[in-house]
């Protein structure tokens, strides 16, 4: 019998890996692992055997870094302003993201989030869906330099469903708060 979705999370937690860090040491994507922890798919019992195999050989961690790249999600999956609607749907759906920043030659302009999309499809109707990423989406999400401490993403994130992390001018990935509440899962934090 395949452990539930809970079970897979309490195991993972408890060998002290992040989704991030299952996902590459079994050689499956990070939003698969989101998936499979929110019960939204079926999980094949070879992808069960490889995720529990990475799980058993991982020694729990005494205590985990606090730098931002070990709790930012990368590639960041984004969209681009003339996207429409139903398609980036159909990414946040496929990625099990619920919001993602929309960019322009590597340039965050926008964001959307799924509870955003949920309320124009609720004042303006299912035609909504043909529209632009452009006509909806709000001010882009803030960010942070790679070297900030974990501190200031949490705090960004109490008013921000996201925080995009920058190296230099380039955008090396994205932090949720999904992400930072990992932290409270370890020990001595």
């Amino acid at each position: 019998m395949l452990p539930t979705p809970q079970e897979f999370r309490y195991l993972r937690k408890k060998a002290g890996l992040t989704q991030k860090d299952l996902a590459e040491k079994a050689g499956l994507s990070q939003s698969l692992i989101a998936r499979i922890e929110k019960g939204d798919i079926d999980t094949r019992l070879s992808t069960a055997q490889k995720i529990l195999e990475v799980i058993k050989k991982s020694e729990p961690t005494k205590k985990r870094s606090l730098d931002l790249k070990d709790y930012m999600n990368s590639p960041v999956i984004y969209c681009k302003s003339s996207d429409p609607i139903k398609r980036v749907v159909a990414i946040m759906e496929e990625n099990g993201i619920s919001q993602m920043p929309v960019m322009e030659g590597g340039v965050a302009v926008g964001s959307v989030t799924d509870t955003h999309l949920v309320q124009i499809l609720a004042k303006k109707g299912a035609r909504s869906a043909r529209r632009k990423i452009s006509d909806v989406m709000s001010n882009p999400f803030p960010s942070l330099d790679i070297n900030a401490p974990i501190d200031k993403a949490i705090n960004l994130l109490t008013g921000n469903p996201a925080v995009l992390i920058m190296n230099g001018l380039h955008v090396s990935g994205i932090v949720t708060k999904a992400d930072v509440l990992q932290l409270m899962a370890q020990p001595d934090y």
